[in-house]
């Protein structure tokens, strides 16, 4: 269980820096207007301090869905190992 809970605050961190950071380099490509780096720079930040809240909590919640449902790597269930019987099967005595 502890594992399960590790693995899925990794793939929360995993999935908000990249999903960050994607948008992010994608919306500094596209500001329009922006010849100088001090104008890229302020759109970044006003980027950051717009959005930032909203993709913690998507990537939470998506982290959460996925270690729940088991679709993330490492947060399977493992299935049940079948249970041996103990009763020893007797041979045929032979006459």
């Amino acid at each position: 269980m502890i594992k399960k809970l590790i693995f899925g605050l990794m793939w929360f961190v995993i999935i908000f820096i990249v999903s960050y950071t994607a948008t992010g380099i994608i919306f500094l490509f596209f500001v329009a207007g922006a010849e100088t780096n001090q104008a890229k720079y302020e759109a970044a930040l006003a980027f950051r301090n717009t959005y930032m809240g909203f993709f913690a909590i998507g990537s939470l919640i998506l982290a959460i869905i996925g270690t729940a449902t088991g679709i993330l790597p490492r947060t399977k269930k493992k299935p049940c190992a079948k249970k041996k019987t103990s009763a020893k099967k007797k041979g045929r005595k032979r006459n």
